[in-house]
């Protein structure tokens, strides 16, 4: 889990700038990762979602039979490689463009939706088969995953400002219900309280209300994910 603040950040915002001790240190970030995962949950999107991979990493799909392709967002593809029958023992790999839209490569990336894409923009949220390349259509997947993509999947390559601020928010909020939080002279005891409260607490209503009002949280008016 990538939490969406950190302990610093979190500093800052409290105004304080003693060095805390390990085991406070563990604690709020227990509640950071908590409060990141409620955000997640909220706006109906995998763990850590709102940063994408540092690293490449492998994700395998069912291909469409068409000539665009949903993908996990992602904030670039590096590689396509693709299986066409069931009996195939490796992935075929598909060129790959050298920028974006070149039209050097098969496929290439949009956001938005096949019907109404969005260039130059990311998250990607499809592949769409390149007229110049050696496909016309993603093949398709008969009872197994057939097209292997690798690149960085998530939102951005660093959390989006509201998403980091309503973290924080609801942070200090938590916080300040407990007295002498922050406070190396708590016990075990009162850490592993904090800790348990804060997990079975809700977004505020105020965060749920910024997020919606932001397009973070799916409906009919998104803009966001």
């Amino acid at each position: 889990m990538t939490a969406y603040g950190t302990v610093e950040q979190l500093k800052v915002r409290t105004d304080r700038g003693e060095v805390l001790s390990a085991a406070l240190t563990t604690a709020i970030e227990e509640m950071l990762n908590s409060i990141s995962r409620k955000i997640d949950n909220i706006c109906k999107v995998p763990d850590s979602y709102f940063v994408a991979d540092a690293a490449d990493v492998t994700k395998t799909l069912a291909g469409t039979g068409k000539n665009y392709l949903k993908i996990p967002h992602a904030i670039s593809i590096t590689t396509l490689s693709a299986k066409v029958d069931y009996a195939d023992t490796t992935y075929v790999a598909w060129d790959t463009p050298s920028t974006t839209y070149a039209g050097d490569g098969d496929w290439y990336a949009i956001a938005g939706n096949p019907d109404k894409p969005i260039f130059n923009k990311t998250p990607y949220t499809y592949l769409m088969i390149d007229p110049n390349g050696d496909y016309s259509y993603f093949p398709r997947a008969h009872k197994f995953w057939n097209i292997q993509l690798v690149g960085k999947f998530g939102y951005a390559a660093t959390v989006p400002a509201d998403i980091q601020s309503v973290c924080l928010a609801e942070a200090v909020v938590l916080l300040k219900r407990f007295e002498g939080v922050m406070d190396d002279s708590m016990s075990n005891s009162d850490l592993g309280q904090l800790v348990y409260r804060i997990r079975m607490s809700d977004l505020s209503r105020d965060a749920r209300e910024f997020l919606l009002a932001g397009g973070w949280i799916p409906s009919m008016y998104n803009t966001q994910v």
